[in-house]
């Protein structure tokens, strides 16, 4: 049985698919982008998916992840993923590099900044719920944990294969 050579986790705009590619890259081995497979699985992007329901989404996310944990390559895991304990459970020992990212940084990143005060508090308040829930699960199955706020997307790829080659 194949497996991942690294399994990239964090919130959403932590970087997660770019610092993936750019370790797929350096190494030579296939990326995999959950989120992109999930939505192709489905027909339409996630935004379309959830407002019909989030459950029909969550349910072939973890089966793709689950799937994809079995194959080779560099994993970018949806943000979501995490909260399934059989996906937190094939993780374990695995080499899963998480991404910590303020929730002030990932909404800069993801062009919210730009929504008003009124959205941009209300999404911030969405996402420090997010993490909240979430930062245990990505801690306890995090072998590599880099913090992203200050660091390029190279600076973030490069601390990953360094730390990853320490293991």
């Amino acid at each position: 049985m194949s497996r991942p050579d690294l399994v990239v986790v964090g919130i959403p705009g932590s970087g997660k698919s770019a610092v993936a590619a750019a370790v797929a890259r350096t190494r030579g081995v296939p990326l995999v982008e959950v989120d992109e497979l999930v939505e192709a699985e489905l027909g339409a992007p996630a935004e379309e998916v959830f407002a019909s329901g989030e459950a029909d989404y969550r349910q072939v996310e973890e089966r793709v992840s689950l799937a994809v944990l079995q194959r080779p390559g560099v994993v970018a895991l949806a943000s979501g993923a995490i909260d399934s304990s059989a996906v937190r459970e094939a993780l374990i020992g695995l080499r899963v590099a998480w991404l910590r990212t303020s929730v002030a940084t990932a909404t800069r990143r993801l062009g919210m900044s730009s929504l008003g005060m009124e959205a941009l508090i209300a999404i911030r308040n969405r996402m420090d719920a997010l993490l909240a829930q979430r930062a245990p699960c990505y801690a306890s199955v995090a072998t590599i944990v880099v913090d992203t706020d200050r660091l390029s997307v190279e600076e973030v790829a490069a601390a990953v294969v360094e730390r990853g080659a320490e293991q």
